[in-house]
């Protein structure tokens, strides 16, 4: 459900290259073989990382490996000492963050007790919804597949019809269990006004706002918080934040928070200075330096003929903001394009004899796709000032200061809560 908050990088954060290794017990199940020729097993619950609030095993490590993009995932699979380092740093920045004050000065901790409140309680209704769907009876399928299809023999139904009809039951009855599941509650609440605070209450519950002047708007606030409350308690009591994929999911992402908070910690105390960037512009002025461009308007067509009417109409002196209008193409704006080999569009604007011209052309992106290029302003080389790169280079360099800034901090958190990596050898063929 939340994959997308918890994905790595090949550039993502903290690879340190220094870490302390340390062979310990042998674990419980398919095998590795180590230099010596013995055999270690290796289970989910086999220990890779330890140290003060440090507990990372080979579960830890899998489910980590199938949050990665497929890029990721390829790179990590030849480097997963690598990408154990990267978990390491994650729960050392969590660790910190916590230990520091910082989750609770920044207002974190507050965020990943409403994220978890949140997350469990949908996570009790769809599980409760899941179980009262059921399974889908064949009579179900029937009666539907008849109601699609009146004029078909049920009895020839054939098996890509009998999947389409199963899902959309299932989605329905899914559907209508989760509004029932949810009206079961909302009906049962009762709400009173005490001194100026409207209080909502159920099943044990009890939730309060402020009694304003639109009051069905703030009944339904408290409705809905209540609501949620009322299944996040039903979650714990089920054991839900027990489980160890919960448990992995919410230090992946409170992690990830916590990250964002070490980074704000760590910039505080950067700065740079008038004299760094005016060095580091001297000694990177060929950079600074922009290529000629053209400022120009495409219009795209599928249809060579309209294609070539279009251009037509602006050789004539029609405006590019009524021709594209004539056609349909209401988002067409100007772009700047330079010579790039790869981008068909600067290419054809610098093929012309002179790109200074205004002269409008036509080019094939396919069998079935053609643009109308038409160039607006030629824009000569220009050398960027110090001051016009001065904000760039700022922030270049207090990049550069940040990440040698983590680099440090890091080795000092390894230090500190005493990491050791372990069993390394069961991260082969995982």
């Amino acid at each position: 459900m939340l994959r997308f908050l918890f994905l790595f990088s090949l550039t993502a954060l903290f690879l340190l290259s220094c870490s302390q290794t340390e062979k310990v017990g042998e674990a419980k199940s398919p095998a590795n073989t180590l230099k010596e020729g013995k055999t270690k097993v290796c289970n989910d619950e086999t220990l890779l990382a330890k140290g003060k609030g440090i507990r990372i095993t080979l579960a830890d490590y899998k489910y980590t490996l199938t949050l990665l993009t497929p890029k990721a995932k390829e790179f990590f699979k030849s480097h997963p000492e690598d990408l154990l380092k990267r978990m390491i740093n994650r729960r050392l920045v969590l660790l910190y963050v916590k230990e520091k004050g910082l989750a609770s000065k920044y207002g974190l901790d507050k965020e990943m007790e409403d994220f978890k409140e949140d997350y469990l309680s949908r996570l009790f209704v769809s599980r409760e919804a899941q179980r009262r769907v059921g399974k889908i009876t064949q009579e179900e399928i029937v009666k539907r597949f008849k109601e699609l299809f009146p004029n078909k023999d049920p009895s020839k139904m054939n098996s890509a019809d009998r999947e389409f009809i199963e899902n959309e039951l299932k989605v329905k009855k899914y559907d209508e269990a989760v509004s029932s599941i949810y009206k079961e509650v909302v009906k049962r609440i009762k709400f009173k006004e005490e001194k100026g605070t409207l209080v909502a209450s159920c099943c044990g519950i009890e939730v309060k706002g402020k009694a304003g002047k639109n009051g069905k708007l703030e009944k339904e606030k408290l409705k809905e918080k209540l609501v949620r409350k009322y299944f996040y308690e039903k979650a714990l009591e089920k054991g839900y934040d027990k489980e160890p994929s919960f448990k992995r999911m919410f230090t992946e992402y409170f992690a990830g928070k916590a990250i964002e908070l070490f980074r704000k910690e760590l910039s505080q105390g950067i700065k740079v200075s008038d004299e760094e960037m005016r060095r580091f512009y001297e000694e990177n002025k060929e950079k600074f330096k922009m290529p000629p461009r053209v400022k120009a308007v495409v219009l795209y067509f599928k249809d060579r003929k309209k294609a070539q009417e279009a251009k037509e109409l602006l050789e004539k002196g029609k405006s590019w903001q009524e021709v594209a209008h004539r056609f349909g193409q209401f988002n067409a704006k100007e772009k700047t394009y330079y010579k790039d080999f790869k981008d068909p569009i600067g290419v054809a604007l610098f093929s012309l004899d002179s790109p200074k011209e205004r002269k409008p052309i036509i080019i094939s992106l396919s069998s079935s796709s053609y643009a109308v290029i038409y160039p607006v302003k030629y824009l000569p080389e220009k050398v960027i000032s110090f001051k016009e790169a001065r904000n760039f280079i700022a922030l270049r360099l207090k990049r550069e200061k940040l990440r040698e800034a983590e680099k440090e901090k890091l080795k000092e958190l390894w230090k500190e809560y005493q990491v050791k990596l372990l069993n390394l050898d069961c991260l082969r063929g995982v």
